[in-house]
């Protein structure tokens, strides 16, 4: 008996990402080094991990608030007040489980079939597929490597049709490691402002500019009233595996967020918002230290890439990732990648995962040691010099 007929056609013919693709191989493999997980090898603090317990010995086992429970939002609220001036009402604070489940209920929220949103590329490869399996329809905006990957304004414009509907930014940016600053911000904000879009802003890498300053979108004129802000602790206090984020923006689009995410989950786990609440607010030095880990290991990771023939990886000025061109190496970005998985047995993702226009490209992550960083670089220049 097949249940295939049964599978809703919208999904019935679901691929996994190239980027998952490459998860799986190198799950597959030993003795290979892992460039592909964004995601810090160094564990959670103790503390953090410590504060999770007490709360569930204290008998905090019981659903939470469905938005959150009211301190963790307070908690984020002060966090962005204090570190950047941008005053969130904790009502307008939505807590998630991790920051891809806000951004799903978000396109859940807006998107009616057909409607577009505008991706600049290179970018998440979960944006694209969110956006399609809610029926909407991912238009990239090219951010070129001459330009910083940096978007124009000028192809902003150029991408809008009477479908488009609402625009995703994600600064610091994965996997470009771009920052941008506020001139660049000003131009998409102006065209949000004359397209009447709604503007989806990832910051889960505010944490990680190395070069320049993070510039919340929501604080640019006019454009509280239009951007909800994703916000999370996975990359900045090394909590992945915990599944918390959260979503801050107007009323009108959390509260249907709010009652699709009960349906989703009910609640968040309610240890775990008690760990988020201390980290905010007992273990920022926790962060700090995560923080200057990976700019090291990133400054580190760059200087070896320009010893690799044909590879042009410039520093980034954020996150922790170096968006590499290898198309001097006379390959593209999944042969590339597939050679060193192969014969360096070093794991890496091909730039198509990040948008059409990235296939001369890699991602590297910087989330293992320098020993590892270094050990791997040497195995790719091995086999390019070969």
């Amino acid at each position: 008996m097949s249940l295939e007929r049964h599978v809703a056609v919208r999904f019935s013919r679901l691929e996994p990402s190239a980027m998952m693709q490459m998860f799986k191989a190198a799950a597959k493999r030993t003795g290979l080094i892992n460039l592909t997980l964004g995601e810090p090898d160094i564990p959670t603090d103790p503390r953090i991990v410590e504060a999770a317990r007490q709360a569930g010995l204290a008998g905090e086992t019981h659903y939470a608030q469905s938005r959150g429970n009211l301190s963790l939002r307070e908690a984020v609220s002060r966090r962005w007040a204090d570190k950047y001036g941008f005053v969130q009402d904790p009502e307008e604070i939505l807590v998630t489980t991790g920051g891809s489940q806000a951004c799903w209920l978000a396109f859940q929220t807006l998107l009616e079939p057909g409607d577009e949103v505008l991706l600049l590329e290179p970018y998440f490869t979960f944006y694209a597929q969110q956006v399609r399996y809610n029926q909407g329809v991912p238009v990239a905006v090219p951010c070129r490597k001459e330009n910083h990957f940096l978007p124009l304004e000028e192809d902003l414009r150029r991408a809008v049709t009477r479908r488009t509907k609402a625009l995703v930014v994600n600064s610091p940016c994965n996997p470009s490691g771009a920052v941008f600053d506020r001139a660049t911000l000003e131009g998409i904000a102006r065209v949000a402002l004359e397209q009447d879009l709604c503007v989806l802003s990832d910051e889960l890498y505010e944490s990680y500019v190395f070069q320049g300053s993070h510039i919340p979108f929501a604080t640019l004129p006019g454009m509280r009233e239009r951007t909800l802000t994703i916000g999370g602790f996975s990359k900045s206090y090394a909590m992945c595996g915990w599944r918390i984020g959260y979503a801050m923006g107007p009323e009108e689009l959390l509260k249907p967020m709010d009652i699709l995410a009960i349906v989703q989950t009910l609640s968040v786990n309610s240890m775990v918002q008690r760990a988020a609440e201390f980290a905010l607010s007992e273990a920022q030095d926790a962060e700090r230290a995560i923080v200057d880990t990976y700019r090291r290991r990133t400054r580190h990771a760059a200087s070896l890439a320009r010893e690799l023939p044909g590879v042009n990886a410039a520093l980034p000025k954020g996150a922790f990732y170096l968006f590499a061109d290898i198309s001097g190496t006379g390959m593209n970005g999944d042969a590339f990648a597939l050679r060193m998985l192969e014969e360096a047995g070093v794991a890496l993702i091909p730039g198509i995962a990040f948008g059409e226009t990235c296939g001369d490209f890699i991602r590297i992550a910087c989330t293992v040691d320098e020993k590892k960083l270094e050990e791997a670089f040497s195995r790719m220049a091995a086999v390019l010099r070969s």
